[in-house]
């Protein structure tokens, strides 16, 4: 079984102990919640892990989420994966913030992103 590192997401064969990458402690700090896993989640290496930490962070309105979805939404080079970053950014925050975000992505965004985009400007008509 893999584990991967707090600190940089490198792949541990122990859950705890010194990272063989970085040399930090590969579990997660002390104290760490179930939204702060999640928020740990929308680096992850694996694609279905970020997509399932965006989409969770979503349903639970974690307004710490706020950022670190629409730095995915700008820079993820999936298109699915950005999709439901502005679907959750949206759940969290709603529409009118992110207006110029979502006019730009309603016309360059990734098809996905694109419709996500629209869908949300029509409801602020």
């Amino acid at each position: 079984m893999n584990h991967y590192c707090w600190a940089c997401y490198a792949v541990n064969e122990r859950p705890s102990g010194v990272c063989v990458a970085c040399g930090e402690e590969i579990a997660a700090p002390r104290g760490t919640d179930y939204a702060d896993l999640l928020l740990w989640g929308l680096g992850h290496p694996l694609p279905d892990r970020q997509l399932l930490a965006a989409e969770i962070l979503g349903r639970l309105h974690d307004r710490r989420a706020i950022e670190p979805l629409r730095r995915l939404v700008s820079e993820s080079s999936d298109p699915y994966l950005a999709a439901q970053a502005l679907r959750s950014l949206l759940a969290i925050d709603g529409a009118t913030p992110h207006r110029p975000l979502l006019e730009q992505l309603a016309h360059s965004g990734a098809a996905p992103v694109r419709a996500v985009a629209a869908a949300a400007l029509g409801e602020l008509r």
